[in-house]
């Protein structure tokens, strides 16, 4: 998130630019939507940013973004065109929300990113169980960012597990995760085509809630593909500094806590 009482500066996300300029592709949540002008802002909730800052995403290595979520017409009814049409001419690509993948291949691995919606209202989930089996129909690794769960909760809820079970069902090999801005343990759930990996709620990446030391600590988490899904998965554990607007490193306890957290290496 960029906007409120984030400042963001080219060098907010220093700490792990090594290991984004490293991926393949990167992929984030978009909280604040952009805008060419600011609309008046109704509500501290309204996250909507000016669309130059999407320059500073692209910097960071930023590859897809999911505008799927709560906040996406924070910046009005044609937010999503304008935040679409900013990211694109910033070389991102957004996702979602709605049922249509987008389509990428990577090292000869055909890959179907879907973005879900699940709090702005009810998700729809048959037919999102259908979009995902529609994408795995093709052979494509489908990977589902979906916006879910209650906010500052440590764990995964009924409505998180169930929908992650049908999408697995259906083919998805990487579910990831947003909305509570705290971490949630990770998941494996098998499945007839092998095994998914769920990221039920990887926290904030970028953030200004300061109110629960959990909102400040998450985790990038690299994952590696190959034509059967997920082959390995890493966690690399950060701090969120308020003050500064850029993440940090954390010291061995903590990190050791957000990768207990997380539940994973």
């Amino acid at each position: 998130m960029l906007g409120r009482k984030v400042n963001p500066q080219p060098d907010s996300l220093a700490y792990l630019l090594p290991d984004l300029f490293k991926a393949d592709l990167v992929l984030a949540n978009l909280e604040s939507p952009l805008a060419g002008v600011l609309p008046a802002a109704d509500s501290t909730y309204n996250l909507c940013v000016l669309s130059n800052r999407a320059e500073m995403l692209s910097a960071w290595g930023i590859d897809l973004l999911s505008l799927a979520n709560n906040h996406s017409l924070d910046c009005g009814p044609d937010g999503p065109i304008e935040t679409r049409a900013a990211l694109q001419a910033a070389g991102i690509t957004s996702i979602g929300p709605g049922m249509e993948p987008i389509y990428r291949e990577m090292n000869g691995l055909q890959l179907a990113f879907l973005a879900f919606d699940d709090e702005s209202s009810p998700l729809d989930a048959e037919a999102a169980v259908q979009a995902v089996r529609s994408a795995r129909s093709t052979g494509a690794l489908v990977v589902v960012s979906i916006h879910w769960g209650e906010e500052y909760q440590g764990g995964a809820s009924d409505r998180q597990k169930s929908l992650a079970e049908q999408f697995s069902q259906a083919g998805a090999k990487l579910i990831w995760g947003h909305h509570p801005h705290v971490l949630q343990p990770a998941a494996w759930i098998a499945n007839t085509q092998g095994k998914t990996l769920v990221l039920y709620s990887l926290g904030n990446a970028l953030f200004d809630q300061g109110g629960l030391q959990d909102t400040r600590q998450s985790a990038l988490v690299m994952v590696t593909m190959n034509k059967d899904g997920v082959a390995s998965v890493r966690a690399v554990p950060f701090e969120i500094d308020l003050v500064e607007s850029r993440e940090v490193q954390p010291d061995a306890i903590t990190a050791a806590k957000i990768r207990d957290r997380l539940n994973l290496p």
